[in-house]
């Protein structure tokens, strides 16, 4: 068990850690959070490693965030896209350089979703503890059985980019690996849950285009809602409750109370925004709306082929097909009648 760490739960503590570091240390970085009633998640803690030294961050006692852009500009974790959208939601900005030991195991034959515990046992021959992945983070003090799990979780991620990294190199897979991290950064910036959720419902009602324009303006405004009071989604409107007000059309208060099941201080506040969105909902071009993935025949027939041509390739390097493009995106490619060859990583595996 590591006893030696630092404690930090102070602006100016924090500050001094920044000062007293080499700009060109990578950070092992790690974060604990509660995402139970905000739609932001909240952090709890953040677990660094710098060099041989361990630093523990009580994030509910540090207000001064800017200080995070310098200090984890360069950072190695695992599995981070929940810690890389923290980092975005403190400064609105991303690390510089990110070594992420799970997208880089998938390119060295460890399988897409090779857990922290898995890799350390598979690369170390660690065992690691998984009793308080679901803890109260938000508790203080800590238990000590916390705070090992906490550490646990950062020590050995320098010694994994260490042996992946040159695993990496020796395969010629750096560039994959860069494009790969390149594209999880984006998806932390440009969420497309909005779309997704839009195809989802339509789908499955089958909403004609009038239904399809109220459904995207109604998933917009929720959205915004949920973003500005920091609350998730469900707690504004849930899907069932979206898709009432679409098929029932309320436009008074009882209305929505009664038949729709929304709380009275609820209605009383956004009903006149609700129902102007009716109305609204008309001026969205068709265009705009997310795309259904509909195959004719040839298409189908396509998309078969594509599926085992992407299979055959990604067995024989060794890698999951998923990598390259999942199911459902592969989908949606043939239904754009493109290729293969138009995905990014699909053109330099064949470098």
């Amino acid at each position: 068990m590591i006893t030696d760490y630092q404690w930090i739960d102070d602006n100016s503590e924090l500050e001094a850690l920044i000062l007293s570091i080499n700009k060109n240390d990578a950070v092992a970085f790690d974060s604990e959070f509660e995402r139970v009633n905000t739609f932001y998640p909240k952090p709890a803690l953040f677990q660094l490693k710098i060099d041989k030294q361990y630093y523990l961050v009580d994030m509910k006692e540090i207000t001064n965030y800017s200080v995070f852009t310098k200090l984890l500009d360069n950072i190695i974790l695992h599995s981070g896209s929940e810690d890389l959208e923290i980092l975005y939601n403190l400064n609105k900005k991303l690390p510089t350089q990110v070594f992420d030991t799970q997208i880089a195991a998938s390119l060295c034959g460890y399988g897409l979703h090779f857990s922290y515990q898995n890799i350390v046992s598979e690369l170390l021959g660690v065992e690691l503890s998984k009793a308080h992945s679901r803890s109260d983070w938000m508790q203080r003090p800590l238990s000590s059985e916390q705070i090992e799990y906490a550490l646990d979780d950062v020590v050995y991620l320098s010694e994994l980019k260490n042996i992946l990294d040159t695993k990496l190199q020796e395969n010629d897979r750096v560039e994959w690996y860069d494009l790969l991290v390149k594209q999880r950064l984006n998806s932390i910036v440009f969420s497309n849950h909005i779309d997704k959720t839009f195809v989802k419902i339509a789908k499955s009602k089958r909403f004609d285009i009038r239904q399809q324009k109220q459904l995207y303006a109604l998933l917009k405004w929720r959205e915004g809602i949920a973003k500005k009071r920091n609350k998730p989604r469900p707690w504004i409107l849930k899907n069932d409750e979206i898709v009432n007000i679409i098929y029932k059309q309320p436009t008074r208060m009882n209305q929505f109370i009664d038949d729709i099941g929304l709380y009275p201080g609820f209605v009383k506040y956004h009903l006149d925004n609700i129902v102007e969105l009716y109305e609204n909902a008309k001026g969205i071009e068709d265009d705009a709306l997310p795309k259904f993935d509909k195959l004719n025949a040839k298409q189908g027939v396509k998309l078969a082929e594509v599926k085992q041509e992407l299979m055959i390739k990604c067995e024989q390097l060794n890698i999951p097909a998923a990598l390259v493009i999942n199911m459902s995106d592969l989908k949606s490619l043939v239904a754009a009648d493109k290729e293969l060859s138009d995905i990014d990583l699909w053109q330099i595996i064949h470098k």
